[in-house]
């Protein structure tokens, strides 16, 4: 529980981070930059993982980085037109999206418990977005980013091989820095110039990336679905708070009342989404929140 409880903070503080980062960089120049970082090191750690998955899991595996990539640059952008909080909790609503998704892709249904929590999560985000934190192209990318990662959480719960986590996540990483490394070459790679700017990078891709990643697999393993959920959702609460401590961003009410709405209704969701299962009977599902989620941590 502990540990999980480490890889969240670590994930709520990566909103912060990056929101410095790309105030100062062209945000896909950090993406790329980050990625391929953690990539090299997901291969320096174990060179020949990669190579032990299937043709079906690699391709699977290119999919799920293809759709990352694609999220991760609105993500950015995003933040770049957000504060932190506001950003974390914006993007944090992919796990509202995610049972919709599902349902979509894979005929779940959504229980009436999952279906309560998301008209409350549309409740908390017009709430929230009356704070003024956040502008109307902030929002969209933010909730365009949620969505993409709602579809990319759907699709990869039931891709992730339960064999060599390290591999497809390395193949995932790789991915994603060839969608991120294009538009950011043509834009003009912008590499940090000082100590405390690649310090941050560095944070982003190794501790945010590779060792979260570890972290939430090791405790996943031994906690329940339902607690890790609850656990992991609590991630805007962490960005919130440390946006707050850590840099000259207020906390407006309408922040405070949307933001904690919007937390309940993802505690909800991941509560009506771990019920179904037990009721199927099927295998515990990793949570839906927490980047957060499955093998890539969500790769903040």
């Amino acid at each position: 529980m502990l540990v999980l409880s480490l890889s969240t903070a670590i994930w709520g503080a990566s909103y912060v981070l990056a929101k410095g980062l790309v105030d100062q960089y062209d945000p896909l120049s950090v993406l790329a930059l980050r990625f391929a970082i953690g990539t090299a090191a997901l291969w320096a750690l174990r060179p020949r993982a990669a190579g032990l998955l299937s043709r079906a899991q690699r391709r699977r595996a290119t999919v799920i980085g293809l759709l990352l990539g694609a999220a991760q640059v609105p993500h950015y952008f995003g933040v770049r037109e957000s504060s932190a909080s506001a950003a974390a909790f914006l993007i944090g609503s992919y796990v509202v999206l995610t049972p919709l998704f599902d349902r979509l892709l894979h005929g779940v249904r959504t229980t009436r418990l999952a279906a309560a929590g998301a008209a409350l999560a549309l409740s908390g985000l017009a709430v929230f977005a009356a704070g003024g934190t956040v502008s109307v192209v902030g929002l969209v990318l933010c909730l365009t980013a949620a969505t993409l990662y709602a579809v990319q959480i759907a699709t990869l719960g039931a891709w992730v091989p339960p064999d060599n986590l390290c591999g497809f996540t390395t193949v995932t990483m790789a991915a994603v820095t060839a969608v991120v490394a294009a538009p950011a070459a043509v834009r003009g790679l912008e590499v940090p110039s000082g100590p405390i700017d690649w310090l941050r990078l560095l944070y982003l891709a190794l501790v945010a990336g590779v060792a979260a990643v570890a972290m939430q697999a090791w405790a996943q393993r031994r906690l329940p679905a339902t607690q890790s959920a609850v656990i992991l959702v609590v991630e805007p609460i962490w960005a919130t708070g440390l946006a707050v401590t850590l840099t000259a961003e207020s906390l407006p009410p309408q922040l405070l009342v949307g933001g904690g709405v919007l937390l309940v209704s993802n505690i909800v969701v991941a509560l009506g989404s771990r019920s179904a299962a037990a009721t199927a009977g099927g295998p515990t599902a990793l949570p839906t929140g927490g980047p957060h989620s499955h093998v890539d941590g969500r790769l903040r």
